[in-house]
């Protein structure tokens, strides 16, 4: 245990130093030497299929559709009465609020600028791109699915949840790079740092589980 425990802490130090060292290069450099790399080569595949594919798994990240699967998955969860795991998954919204720090303190552009008249404070922030807030999303809310869906869940229901959860997180990257929303610095910095976030919840909706257990137990 304690062997797994100290690998566990040393993969956590190594996912913060890269996701501080990427997050410094993206403060620094417009852009990074395989960004426009990365983004000629995706464009090399497109053909009709694979546009919808990525503009549909994009999608899936605006705000109303991943509001609504968002109440969708606490609902489910209150209607099998558990409650923390509906808290936890309203807290994965929080991915929204370290995406909206990041981008203001930040400050990078975008490889195709949007609107130059946007007004408001989100508006403006959003013009930023770095990190990606649909990475962000898919990594901590799907991780976060996949994760109470192997604990919770048993048998076919559990692979498929699990399965569509994993793929959905392995496509945003991909679609917002194809789409130009975003460099690939980007979204591999987004998936280094939402992995880091979802470790986060996790370790806390598992503390939570304990310090209920112990509750029950002195009742």
């Amino acid at each position: 245990m304690n062997a797994l425990k100290r690998s566990i802490t040393v993969a956590f130090v190594i996912l913060l130093l890269f996701a501080f060292s990427i997050t410094y290069a993206a403060s620094k450099f417009p852009v990074l030497p395989f960004d426009l790399m990365s983004y000629h080569e995706l464009q090399e595949e497109a053909n009709p299929a694979f546009d919808i594919l990525m503009q549909a798994v994009s999608y899936i990240g605006e705000t109303p559709v991943a509001a609504l699967l968002m109440a969708l998955t606490i609902a489910l969860f209150v209607s099998r009465q558990q409650w923390t795991e509906a808290v936890f998954m309203l807290a994965t919204a929080s991915s929204s609020l370290l995406t909206f720090i990041l981008k203001d303190v930040i400050h990078r552009a975008r490889p195709f600028p949007l609107d130059e008249n946007a007004t408001g404070l989100i508006e403006s922030i959003n013009q930023y791109s770095y990190p990606s807030g649909h990475v962000l999303f898919f990594v901590v809310f799907f991780g976060f699915i996949a994760y109470l869906s192997w604990l919770h869940f048993s048998g076919r229901l559990r692979m498929i949840t699990i399965a569509v959860s994993l793929s959905l997180i392995a496509l945003i990257g991909p679609s917002r790079v194809f789409l130009g929303a975003h460099w690939a610095s980007d979204v591999a910095g987004s998936y280094v740092i939402g992995m880091i976030w979802l470790a986060i919840l996790i370790l806390a909706y598992q503390r939570a589980g304990i310090r209920g257990r112990d509750r029950e137990r002195e009742i």
